[in-house]
């Protein structure tokens, strides 16, 4: 019970096979109240969720919202704010990735990826230093990355851009924050199991998984659920 009596807040929750969701139970089993979040369309799958953690005796509130929308940012905030009364810490997690040749990218989708994956984060960011700043208590940030962080693919250049990007946020913000004992980090995954890849054309015949596992020390995808006491799934 390490996060006992904190408040979390985790974007991109709402799906059950997804970075956020391992987050949110991760955060869960140690204690902490959840704020889960995703897109409005999506509410119903948060229900689902946040149904699932209270039948097994954990805090947790549905804050759906488009991160792209600061008004709709904050409207998130205070939802966490209504049900737990504080912000300790923010899981800023969603994200977007398309699989395109940079040649065949268009406008559209080059604007959507840059909209989640770089403003909504920033925007979330913002809204929930602010939180933490007016509590004075301090509080922890932790930014959903990439290995694109550090590695190039191709394929996936603006995700790959994108998360880059974070990667000079973060830094940066965590020289501003540090004055008020925020920290902030970010975690940069590698291959896991998601739906989210499920799309990527070099996931879809087991030769291919296989081939990607080769790359891997420990010959196998990342889960959901690394960060719990459990031995992951293999294949």
């Amino acid at each position: 019970m390490k996060l006992n009596q904190k408040v979390a807040l985790i974007t991109g929750a709402a799906g059950k096979r997804s970075i956020g969701w391992g987050i949110v139970e991760a955060m869960a089993q140690e204690g902490a109240s959840v704020i889960l979040n995703d897109l409005p369309a999506r509410s119903q799958d948060l229900d689902r969720r946040v149904n699932s953690l209270k039948k097994n005796g954990y805090q947790a509130v549905a804050a759906p919202a488009d991160l792209t929308r600061p008004d709709e940012v904050q409207k998130m905030i205070d939802v966490g704010l209504s049900a737990f009364g504080r912000l300790d810490i923010l899981c800023s997690n969603a994200g977007m990735i398309r699989w395109q040749s940079f040649l065949d990218i268009t406008p559209d989708i080059l604007q959507a990826q840059v909209n989640i994956n770089v403003k909504g984060n920033m925007f979330v960011c913002k809204a929930a230093a602010e939180q933490m700043i007016a509590q004075g208590n301090g509080g922890r940030i932790i930014v959903t990355s990439s290995v694109q962080t550090y590695f190039h693919f191709p394929i996936t250049p603006v995700y790959g851009g994108t998360k880059h990007a974070m990667h000079i946020f973060v830094g940066a913000l965590a020289l501003e924050l540090a004055p008020h004992n925020i920290t902030i980090n970010h975690i940069g995954p590698g291959w896991v199991k998601t739906a989210m890849n499920d799309a990527s054309p070099e996931l879809r015949t087991e030769a291919d998984l296989e081939k990607q596992a080769e790359a891997i020390p420990l010959r196998r995808a990342g889960t959901t659920n690394e960060s719990s006491c459990e031995e992951p799934e293999r294949n």
